[in-house]
């Protein structure tokens, strides 16, 4: 067993060393919780292994190891999401109400921190009321272009866990047949049966936690108060709308236009489209504070990640990303290369291109695979970024 073990390691390694992957970065915060375990094991080599899929992997590639169709939204909701004591997906789901209709809106109201489970939302637009309420794994779907498919108004809080957001129209995302992170082609969704926004009216911030979310524009979410933190982990953000056109700006998570936004906890996603603008989408020229962003699947958009249109950003985490060459990207992986830096309390480390031939992201080559990604310019480096 100890002979093929070391084969198999030498194996690994080789492997790196022709992908010219940095071995400190991908020892690094990309290997997540996993990392984490393998190290607790005791085994000094297994965080290589285990890091390693971090850049050999892309969603639904049939690993599993990013968020895609195998592991988020309603169908994959496990028992006891979240910690509520709930059971798996019991196969179907409950309709809110009888004659629901894509073209028509519905309002919901809740008693505040109530938990909704597998339950089926189909409207032109559904208005939530409601402190505190959790969705866990529910289906939102319509036809809402130029509008919201979810408008929330709370006061401090919701939760969204395995639920999936689309079009009421497909079962699949045109041009993605489940086999690749989101539709090579354009257009996507056309915009008449698209829906463009989750958006918060309130000051709920949200919790979203392996979310299924495609045939849109954006998610206009609270980004967070110093001490309410909005938080993102294992969503699959994906083929967004009418990728021909610029009626819609394509976000993945935002836009937020404002500035003065934060924390974020952004972890282990995978945001992934063709578009216009940002997979992550902080627009504004105020400061935002404490944004982390961390160990997520990055593919597509016009600047993958805008952290706002003035160099004011502080206390940003930015580690352990792979920003993958799969998808047509329109200008860079950062808007202005504007990120606070180093003086301003932000860290940008262990971040990697992944690329394969073929990429739809041609300004890459295979060469750049494994290779650093700087925030400062788009070109590939053989060592981590320093300010």
């Amino acid at each position: 067993m100890q002979l093929v073990r070391t084969v198999l390691y030498a194996q690994l390694f080789a492997a790196l060393a022709a992908a010219q992957v940095p071995v400190a970065a991908m020892a690094g915060e990309q290997a997540g919780k996993s990392t984490a375990s393998a190290a607790a094991s005791g085994d000094p080599l297994a965080r290589f292994a285990v890091a390693a899929t971090a850049l050999t992997a892309r969603p639904n590639d049939g690993s599993g190891y990013w968020p895609d169709f195998s592991n988020t939204g309603y169908a994959n909701t496990p028992a006891n999401a979240g910690g509520l004591g709930l059971g798996a997906y019991p196969g179907h789901l409950t309709d809110y109400a009888a004659n629901m209709s894509a073209s028509k809106p519905i309002i919901v109201t809740y008693p505040d921190h109530s938990v909704i489970a597998f339950t089926r939302f189909l409207a032109a637009k559904v208005t939530i009321y409601g402190d505190d309420l959790t969705f866990v794994g529910c289906l939102f779907e319509g036809k809402s272009p130029n509008d919201n498919l979810v408008q929330l108004y709370a006061a401090t809080s919701v939760t969204f866990r395995y639920s999936t957001f689309k079009p009421s129209a497909y079962a699949m995302p045109p041009g993605n047949d489940g086999t690749v992170s989101s539709a090579h082609a354009e257009p996507g969704t056309p915009f008449k049966q698209s829906w463009q926004l989750v958006t918060t009216m309130d000051e709920a911030v949200a919790t979203m936690d392996h979310n299924d979310i495609w045939g849109n524009a954006g998610l206009e979410m609270t980004t967070g108060f110093p001490d309410r933190p909005s938080t993102w982990t294992n969503n699959y953000i994906h083929d967004a709308a009418d990728t021909s056109h610029n009626v819609y700006h394509h976000d993945g998570i935002g836009p937020q236009s404002e500035g003065d936004g934060g924390p974020m906890i952004i972890d282990h996603n995978t945001i992934a489209s063709l578009g216009n603008t940002n997979a992550l989408a902080l627009q504004g020229d105020g400061v935002y504070d404490r944004i982390t962003f961390t160990n997520n699947y990055v593919s597509g958009y016009g600047y993958a990640l805008s952290f706002g249109v003035k160099n004011n950003a502080t206390n940003l985490t930015v580690t352990g990303n792979v920003f993958s060459a799969e998808l047509k990207e329109l200008w860079g992986p950062v808007y202005g290369g504007l990120w606070g830096g180093v003086a301003q309390g932000s860290i940008w480390r262990n971040n990697v291109y992944q690329v394969r031939l073929g990429d739809g992201n041609t300004s890459l080559a295979p060469a750049d695979n494994g290779r650093y990604w700087w925030p400062t310019d788009d070109v590939s480096h053989t060592d981590d970024y320093a300010d």
